[in-house]
């Protein structure tokens, strides 16, 4: 894990050196999101600390998703038994609770979070919510969804954080300092 606290303009410069095909995602449009992600994905030395961590950016947000969503959004009802299922993961990774994870990803979704005309922060919570239950079972189970595996998805999560703060009205900054803040200090020891 590096000891620096990154800012937007460390984040923006790791995500303009860092952009290629590899690193390609809808949710990574800008070079801030790019950078955020790719810093995630190397504070993290397995599949239980990139699920912490996006377990810890998830719960800057979650208390924003609506109890009564608008049309395409998933209930809060979901949000918030997926995360208590990947906690239940967190507390105890057998097989059983992966699959439990797996099981309960919502995939009759028709639209993403990037794929609005308008970026709207429940959307980008739903996909942060998501992501975090990809990076649980990603790469162990052949499905129709094929995840990436835990680093990229645990990382995707914590973008979609980012994306949430700053439609949900935080500045750039602030909202850098909270994730980055969350992620770190989920990983402490």
């Amino acid at each position: 894990m590096s000891d620096q606290q990154p800012n937007v303009e460390f984040l923006r410069d790791l995500g303009e050196n860092t952009t290629n095909v590899a690193n390609a995602w809808a949710g990574a449009r800008d070079y801030l999101s790019v950078g955020l992600k790719e810093w995630a994905k190397r504070q993290f030395t397995d599949r239980n600390t990139a699920v912490k961590a996006a377990v810890a950016a998830c719960a800057l947000v979650v208390d924003q998703y609506p109890e009564v969503p608008e049309v395409g959004l998933a209930s809060k009802g979901y949000v918030d038994g997926m995360l208590a299922t990947i906690k239940r993961w967190l507390s105890d990774p057998s097989q059983k609770h992966t699959e439990l994870v797996r099981s309960s990803l919502d995939v009759t979704r028709e639209a993403h979070a990037w794929q609005r005309e308008k970026d709207v922060a429940p959307f980008w919570i739903l996909e942060a919510v998501d992501h975090a239950s990809l990076a649980v079972w990603g790469n162990e189970r052949s499905s129709y969804i094929v995840p990436m595996g835990y680093a990229t998805s645990a990382a995707r999560s914590i973008a979609c954080v980012l994306h949430a703060l700053v439609d949900a009205g935080e500045s750039e900054p602030n909202a850098v300092a909270r994730v980055t803040g969350a992620v770190r200090s989920a990983l402490s020891p």
